[in-house]
């Protein structure tokens, strides 16, 4: 039996596009194409990364942040996730030979309210695992982030897999109330199977 695995914005397309070209074909409701937009496929910090001043609270700040966003996906708290980002956050997902969608404001939040509810009533345990988190800037008040890890899927304790490797990029800023993402991108490394 194949593995089930739904992937928020993958299973999404891979239902709608039967076939054709997503770049050929109107982006989801709350989206926009986002042509300019590619996956970070190199690693080229323009400092040496081993570097040792940058403010250490900050950066735990920044990396459990980006566990929180796991945390919360992972679990269907959609509330949760979306305070997670600015209220002017981009939010860009792409899938290998796609072309990406860009997703901000009400539709943001319509869009990925609406996969979150789905993948939580489906049976499946999703996990993020993210495990590489590779500072590529930092200053006092923003970050820039390049983050690798595993998605896997459990089925109803019976059948667990891994389903793709993630490749995400954030832009944080750092606020009265911490630190926020106010830029994501969400590339993964293969198309995710239905």
């Amino acid at each position: 039996m194949r593995r089930i695995a739904l992937a928020a914005l993958i299973a999404y397309f891979a239902a709608a596009l039967t076939g054709a070209a997503f770049a050929e074909t109107a982006a989801p409701a709350g989206g926009t194409l986002a042509e300019d937009v590619k996956a970070l496929r190199s690693y080229a910090p323009p400092t040496n990364p081993g570097q040792t001043n940058f403010n250490a609270t900050d950066r735990a700040a920044i990396a459990n942040q980006i566990y929180a966003y796991a945390f919360a996906y992972d679990n269907g708290d959609a509330d949760a996730w979306f305070g997670l980002f600015t209220p002017d956050a981009v939010f860009v997902a792409g899938i290998p030979g796609e072309t990406p969608v860009a997703f901000t404001g009400a539709g943001f939040r319509s869009f990925w309210t609406e996969r979150l509810n789905a993948f939580r009533s489906s049976g499946n345990v999703r996990r993020h695992l993210m495990s590489n988190i590779l500072f590529l800037d930092q200053t006092a008040e923003t970050a820039h982030v390049s983050v690798v890890g595993l998605l896997t899927n459990a089925k109803d304790g019976k059948t667990f897999g891994d389903v793709t490797s993630l490749n995400y990029e954030g832009w944080l800023v750092k606020g009265p109330k911490g630190w926020k993402i106010q830029r994501w991108h969400d590339f993964p490394d293969s198309v995710v199977p239905q």
